[in-house]
C-alpha cells in the first residue's frame, strides 16, 4: 500500500499540502469579504439614518427658536395691550366722573312730589332744556 506513495515525488506532496492551504485560505478570505460587504452595507445604512437624525435635529431647533421668537412677540403685545386697557379704563374713569357728579346732584337735589317729575325736571335743568 505504501508502495504507490513512494512513486509520488516528495516536491508533488508539498504541491498538495500548499494547494489545500492555499484552497482552505481563498475560501476564508471570501468568507471575510463577504462579511466586509455586509458590515459596510450595515454601517452606510446606519450611517445614512444618522444623517437624517441629525438634520431633524436641526430643523426642529430652528422650529423651537422661532416658536420662541413667536410667543416673546405675542407675550410683548399681551403686555401693550394690557397696558392700554388700564390706561383706557384711566380715561373711561375721568370721563364717567362727571356722570357720576351729575347723578349725585340729581339724587340730592330731590325734591318732594313724584319722583319720575322731579327726576324729569331735574335732568331738563342738567340738560339745559
Amino acid at each position: 500500500m505504501t508502495a504507490w506513495l513512494k512513486l509520488v515525488p516528495g516536491w508533488v506532496w508539498w504541491m498538495l499540502a500548499l494547494a489545500a492551504v492555499a484552497g482552505a485560505q481563498q475560501f476564508r478570505v471570501s468568507d471575510l469579504q463577504d462579511e466586509l460587504k455586509t458590515e459596510r452595507a450595515t454601517s452606510t445604512d446606519t450611517f445614512g439614518k444618522l444623517s437624517a437624525c441629525r438634520e431633524t435635529r436641526g430643523n426642529l431647533l430652528v422650529q423651537v427658536s422661532e416658536q420662541n421668537a413667536a410667543l416673546a412677540d405675542l407675550r410683548a403685545l399681551a403686555d401693550q395691550r394690557q397696558e392700554a386697557a388700564k390706561q383706557a379704563q384711566a380715561g373711561a374713569r375721568e370721563e364717567a366722573q362727571q356722570d357720576y357728579q351729575a347723578a349725585n346732584r340729581l339724587q340730592q337735589e330731590r325734591t318732594g312730589g313724584d319722583a319720575c317729575t322731579a327726576a324729569e325736571s331735574i335732568i331738563d335743568t342738567e340738560m339745559g332744556l
